[in-house]
């Protein structure tokens, strides 16, 4: 049968990659299947395991329209208005209980403050707390050195959050992200919720002031690939 198989996401990783080599080899062995892969770091990999020739790398990377855009707002809430510091919404692995151990002095140092980090499916549910949170983050499952969840970035990024996430091994269009996405980048994710205190700091001495609204709005005008490729392969598309 002929199959696509969508992104590996962070199966590339020394906790998942025999898991998933079996998945892999049988799609690379059938004459009917393909990988499309949004990661650039991640289609490295594959030429490294011989597997290339059955990959199509398709820097997408970003969902749009994503699960969540019924409940995106035409206008945010100002960021130090919003009732929520600090958001992690996604599987709770061995690696990202250190989110959850990280809140707990937060909380018991900032009593009349709510962070949410746990796992939640529905989607009403999760766009409310992104809609109310100042500081969205990104963690990876399983390893430092992983490409972009971008599924994730791509769900709360146009809420307006700053998002302070854990360093990327991709290399297309993360400047990007940075100063249009008003991404926050961490190498090490034992700095990952300190970081996200500095931001809420700052969010709350006013630094940000409109800074949510550009970050909304630059979503809704959306990535022109087209653009951002050149500069990335010199060539054109």
């Amino acid at each position: 049968h002929s199959r696509i198989l969508i992104q590996t996401e962070q199966y590339y990783t020394h906790a998942r990659w025999s898991e998933f080599d079996l998945c892999l080899s049988h799609c690379h062995r059938s004459p009917n299947c393909v990988i499309l892969e949004f990661s650039d770091f991640n289609y490295l990999q594959a030429k490294k395991e011989g597997l290339e020739n059955s990959f199509v790398l398709l820097p997408v990377m970003t969902t749009n329209p994503s699960r969540l855009s019924p409940f995106e707002p035409d206008i945010p809430i100002d960021l130090q208005d919003r009732s929520i510091d600090i958001a992690f919404l996604g599987t709770i692995t061995n690696r990202r209980t250190y989110l959850q151990q990280e809140m707990v002095p937060y909380l018991k140092s900032h009593p009349d403050r709510k962070v949410t980090i746990k796992f939640n499916i529905r989607n009403f549910d999760v766009a409310d707390s992104y809609k109310n949170t100042k500081v969205c983050l990104v963690m990876h499952s399983y390893d430092a050195i992983a490409g972009g969840e971008y599924h994730r970035f791509s769900e709360f990024g146009p809420f307006g959050c700053i998002p302070v996430m854990e360093h990327f091994a991709d290399r297309i269009g993360i400047d990007i992200y940075e100063q249009c996405g008003g991404a926050v980048f961490v190498k090490n994710f034992t700095h990952l919720f300190s970081s996200a205190e500095a931001v809420v700091s700052k969010i709350d001495q006013g630094l940000y002031k409109g800074r949510g609204e550009s970050i909304v709005d630059w979503w809704k005008t959306g990535i022109h690939w087209e653009r951002i490729l050149p500069t990335v392969y010199g060539v054109s598309f």
